[in-house]
């Protein structure tokens, strides 16, 4: 067996790490004079990011060519030393490039020591379950229950490739989060009398074309091309589309304006209702608060630095 000594958790500025993670993405960056790999590795306590810039007897193309040697998803050896950069810790590959040819054989490691996944699965389940039930109308029930089955994926994939939950099970446990924030705005600003089927319908399907945005690949889930070719809201609106049929056109056209709204004044339909949106504060809420609790949860009391996921400030008293 391949020993696991480190784990992401235990790494921090100024020690040497030499140990099998998994690499979750590869992304060639520009430096000056040349190129580097940005990695975001993981393990079961958590995720980190991983620079590596090889030897200045590494070319470009040298540099190019082992990023796309990478295959993500699979367990490599990490050897490098760890500093904090921008307030974030970072693994720095120098002569370890050499460790990134292969990856390590998946006979040789324990399975365990690698899956990132702190959601409770069946406690998200039932909570989507429990919010899905609040919906009084068949027709829009239906629609959900229709367009749930239709993407297998949703409760394992992540939501995201690296910033809030991006994880597995994380888009379900975002969906859930989005979902329960958007109802309790309904009912606390005075006379927004909002359509709270429609509310519901479209905090649960916001970002329901993420759920075939990734795929499973050895360790981790990686994102398909269609991530960034296409995008998730036009994704997940075709999705919709295809179950429209038992819902009435106008509330199906406001669930449909939800999902599309959803990135809000960032996307490139504006939200133009109260319940489009209070998903889109919910939606932002859920997010921001996620990547704020991420960075802030290794800090000592009395300790800040800025957040490498919020891009902001954070402390803990």
């Amino acid at each position: 067996m391949f020993e696991k000594a480190t784990f992401v958790e235990e790494i921090n500025g100024g020690v040497q790490v030499d140990a099998p993670f998994v690499v979750e993405t590869a992304e060639l960056r520009e430096k000056r004079g040349g190129k580097y790999i940005q990695l975001a590795i993981s393990d079961k306590t958590g995720r980190g990011t991983c620079k590596v810039w090889g030897t200045p007897d590494h070319s470009v193309e040298q540099i190019e060519a082992f990023c796309r040697a990478i295959r993500p998803g699979e367990i490599y050896r990490i050897q490098g030393y760890a500093k904090v950069f921008n307030g974030a810790c970072e693994v720095n590959v120098n002569d370890g490039i050499t460790c990134l040819v292969d990856p390590v054989p998946q006979d040789r490691v324990e399975p365990s020591l690698f899956v990132y996944a702190p959601v409770d699965i069946e406690s998200v389940r039932l909570g989507l379950a429990r919010m899905a039930a609040k919906i009084e109308e068949p027709g829009i029930s239906t629609l959900i229950s229709m367009v749930m089955n239709d993407a297998p994926g949703f409760l394992d994939a992540p939501a995201a490739k690296f910033h809030h939950h991006a994880y597995i099970g994380g888009l379900a446990e975002h969906t859930l989060e989005t979902a329960e924030i958007a109802l309790s705005l309904s009912g606390t600003v005075s006379r927004a009398e909002m359509d709270t089927d429609v509310l519901l319908a479209g905090a649960l399907l916001h970002d329901i074309g993420k759920a075939t945005c990734f795929c499973r690949r050895g360790f981790s889930f990686v994102p398909l091309p269609e991530y960034t070719l296409v995008g998730h809201t036009a994704i997940g609106a075709a999705a919709l589309m295809k179950h429209s049929a038992g819902v009435d056109p106008a509330r199906f056209g406001h669930i449909l304006h939800i999902v599309m709204s959803h990135h809000g004044p960032h996307g490139d339909v504006q939200p133009r209702t109260p319940e489009a949106w209070a998903v889109h504060f919910a939606d932002n809420a859920s997010a921001f608060l996620r990547e704020v609790s991420d960075d802030a949860a290794d800090l000592a009391p009395g300790e800040g630095r800025q957040g490498a996921l919020s891009g902001k400030a954070v402390y803990r008293f």
